[in-house]
């Protein structure tokens, strides 16, 4: 966990671009749900891009993590990946805590309606924004298991349990096991078909259709998702979350040199110091503004999107420090060395 802001310089970089793209369309969309949850009237736009987002970006998430996984968990020996489970079980259980107390100290005020027992149930059910961390380490541990099956039965498998989760929603609502069902498909597809994938993402005939299908079908779902068939809709958000991918792709050929292209790519390289800290932002910028009577969605959603972005880079800057270290990283215990010269270190 110390090295997570640093960019593996081997991998794509139009992949950490999809993940800083990515990360600042979360805080959008956590924004937009917090507009739903406040306002009554004049919100369909912001009804259309929630339906929009859910559609495709954090299928697109797991599928990325799915893709730059693959050469640890082939790579790797066990041990590396058991103290990696770990690492995000104290992330999971830390942070779950902070938000919990963090809603329920500011429930008198906000409209989070957060219950003084949720704590105790987060084992199945975690706190609103954390089931991100949740659901990737579960994927990481499944992965493990099955990495040396068929990957078309795994795959087959998740999708059997994605299409149950859609049909028998009722059984697992609200749980981990319902986001899980729902999300490992991505995860899987990019693990174990992300060679494949990253052909079709790098295909010259997909230069323009990527971004033609994406903006095109993106409008008709924001518009119209809630009429699509539940068959369809892991088949839509694998689409779009292709599509998305290969915008990416094409912008690192377009605009590597630039500084925005550069800066994205930093975002996406912190993208889980903003994720873990923007859980208030949406909130706050919106009580703020309105406090001020300056109120607007479109200022809402920029602020809280600006100040996720710098708070996240405040926070990669000082994870290497104690006691803000803690945050992020699990503490490790210190092993004794006995009669250990300087050059044998």
């Amino acid at each position: 966990m110390s090295n997570i802001n640093i960019v593996d310089r081997k991998r794509e970089l139009w992949l950490d671009l999809a993940k800083g793209l990515g990360i600042c369309l979360v805080v959008t969309y956590h924004t937009c749900e917090g507009i739903l949850n406040s306002f009554e009237n004049d919100t369909e736009t912001i009804r259309a891009l929630t339906s929009f987002f859910r559609s495709w970006l954090m299928p697109m998430f797991f599928m990325v993590s799915g893709m730059l996984i693959r050469s640890s968990i082939k790579n790797k020996p066990t041990r590396t990946h058991r103290s990696k489970l770990l690492d995000w079980v104290y992330i999971y259980l830390l942070w779950s805590l902070i938000i919990y107390l963090v809603r329920l100290l500011t429930n008198s005020f906000t409209n989070t309606n957060m219950a003084a027992n949720e704590i105790f149930f987060i084992l199945w059910n975690p706190v609103p924004t954390i089931w991100f961390i949740y659901a990737l380490a579960l994927s990481h541990l499944v992965t493990l298991l099955v990495r040396n099956m068929s990957p078309n039965l795994v795959i087959g498998i998740a999708v059997v349990a994605n299409f149950l989760n859609s049909f028998y929603f009722g059984w697992f609502e609200g749980s981990i096991f319902e986001r899980f069902a729902w999300i490992y498909l991505f995860y899987a597809i990019g693990f174990f078909k992300g060679d494949g994938l990253i052909e079709v993402i790098k295909s010259d005939k997909l230069t323009f259709l990527g971004p033609l299908f994406f903006i095109g079908f993106g409008v008709f779902i924001a518009l119209y998702r809630s009429e699509l068939h539940m068959v369809t809709k892991p088949i839509v958000s694998l689409l779009m979350a292709t599509a998305f991918l290969i915008i990416c792709y094409r912008a690192e050929a377009l605009f590597k040199s630039t500084r925005l292209f550069k800066f994205s790519v930093y975002v996406g390289s912190i993208s889980l110091f903003i994720y873990l800290t923007h859980f208030a932002l949406p909130a706050a910028s919106r009580m703020f503004l309105s406090k001020i009577g300056l109120y607007s969605f479109s200022a809402n959603i920029l602020i809280a999107v600006g100040l996720a972005v710098c708070i996240g880079i405040i926070a990669s800057k000082l994870s290497t420090k104690q006691p803000i270290k803690l945050f992020f990283e699990r503490p490790r215990l210190r092993k004794k060395v006995k009669n250990v010269t300087p050059h044998s270190v």
